[in-house]
C-alpha cells in the first residue's frame, strides 16, 4: 500500500512541475533514456564464441562419494564447454566531452552450450553436457573514440533461462557405467531461471563491424526462491547503483581516468558478488540453506554488425 502512495505522489509531484515548466521531470526522462534511444539507436546483430567450464561443487562432491572405487583426477569434474551465442536488439553510441564515447545496448539472446563444441581440452572421465539457454539484458560502458573508430569497456547485466538438454558421465576403465547425479536431475530438461553479467571490450573497426571480446560469469538457480532472490538482487542493484553515481563523478572530473575507474570499479563489484552467491545463491540471504548454484565461466569472442 505505501508503495502505491509514493507512486501517485510520484505521479502528482510531476504534474506539478509540469504547470510549471514546459516539460516534467518525467518528460524529460522519458526523452534522455528512453525515447532517444528507441528513435537514434541501431539495429544490431551480434554472434560469438566462446571457450568455459560448467562447475557445481555439490555434483562433484555427490559424484565422488558415489563414483568408482579408484577416483581418477579427473572423475567428477565437468568437462569444459565451447558456447555459441547469438544477440538481436539496439545499440547506440553518443560521443562526449570531445573523446569520450557512451555505449547503450538492449537485446534479447539465445546460446547453445556443449561439451562437443570445443576440442581444446580433455573430455575423459569428466561430465559432458548440453544446454540452451535464451533472456534478455542490457550494455553499458563509457571508452574513447571519434567518428569509425572507437574503444569501450562495458559491462552488461542479463537475464536468462537455461535448460540442461543432457549429460554423461562414464568411468574412465573400459566399458565403464554411466552415472547419475540428483542434483544435475533437477536441472535436466526444464529452464532454469538465473542470471549472468559480461566484462568486455568492444572495439569499432568500421561504422558498421564491431569486434567484441568478454569474460562471461553466468548463475543458473536450481530453485527459484524467489524473496531471497528478489532480496539478494535488491542488495547487489542499490550498491551498484550508488557506486555508478560515484564513478560518473570521476567521469565528470577526469574523463581520461574516470573512463578506465568506471570500468574497473563496477566490474570488481559485479565479480565479487558474483564469487559470494558462487556458494549460496541468494547471498546475503537464507546463508543456512548454503545452496549451490550451477555456474558458468566463459571466455567470448565475436563480431557485431550495425545496420
Amino acid at each position: 500500500m505505501k508503495k502505491i502512495i509514493i507512486f501517485f505522489l510520484v505521479i502528482f509531484s510531476c504534474t506539478i512541475v509540469a504547470q510549471e515548466d514546459n516539460k516534467s521531470v518525467y518528460e524529460k526522462y522519458l526523452d534522455d533514456n528512453v525515447l532517444d534511444f528507441i528513435y537514434k539507436s541501431s539495429p544490431m546483430i551480434e554472434v560469438s564464441y566462446g571457450y568455459g567450464l560448467p562447475v557445481n561443487k555439490n555434483v562433484e562432491n555427490e559424484l565422488a562419494l558415489g563414483g568408482p572405487e579408484t577416483i581418477t583426477a579427473n572423475f567428477g569434474q565437468f568437462a569444459n564447454v565451447g558456447n555459441w551465442d547469438v544477440k538481436l536488439g539496439k545499440s547506440e553510441q553518443k560521443n562526449f566531452n570531445g573523446i569520450l564515447v557512451d555505449l547503450n545496448e538492449r537485446y534479447v539472446f539465445g546460446s547453445y552450450l556443449s561439451s562437443s563444441t570445443q576440442t581444446i581440452s580433455e573430455t575423459n572421465g569428466k561430465i559432458l553436457t548440453d544446454a540452451y539457454r535464451f533472456g534478455f539484458g542490457s550494455r553499458d560502458g563509457v571508452g574513447f573514440g571519434g567518428s569509425g573508430f572507437s574503444v569501450v569497456p562495458y559491462l552488461s547485466q542479463d537475464f536468462v533461462w537455461t535448460q540442461l538438454s543432457d549429460y554423461d558421465l562414464q568411468s574412465p576403465e573400459e566399458g565403464g557405467r554411466s552415472y547419475q547425479s540428483a542434483v544435475l536431475n533437477d536441472y535436466l530438461g526444464t529452464f532454469r531461471f538465473g542470471d549472468k553479467a559480461t566484462y568486455g571490450l568492444k572495439i569499432e573497426l568500421a561504422s558498421m563491424i564491431q569486434l567484441n571480446a568478454n569474460y562471461e560469469t553466468a548463475v543458473v538457480y536450481r530453485r527459484h526462491l524467489f524473496w531471497y532472490w528478489s532480496g539478494s538482487m535488491i542488495v547487489s542493484q542499490v550498491g551498484y547503483d550508488i557506486l555508478g553515481y560515484f564513478a560518473d563523478d570521476i567521469v565528470d572530473s577526469s574523463p581520461m581516468l574516470g573512463a578506465i575507474f568506471n570500468f574497473a570499479l563496477k566490474a570488481g563489484y559485479q565479480y565479487g558478488y558474483y564469487l559470494l552467491r558462487k556458494k549460496n545463491m541468494n547471498w546475503p540471504f537464507n546463508i543456512s540453506g548454503d545452496e549451490t548454484p550451477l555456474t558458468y565461466e566463459t571466455f567470448n569472442v565475436g563480431f557485431t554488425f550495425l545496420f
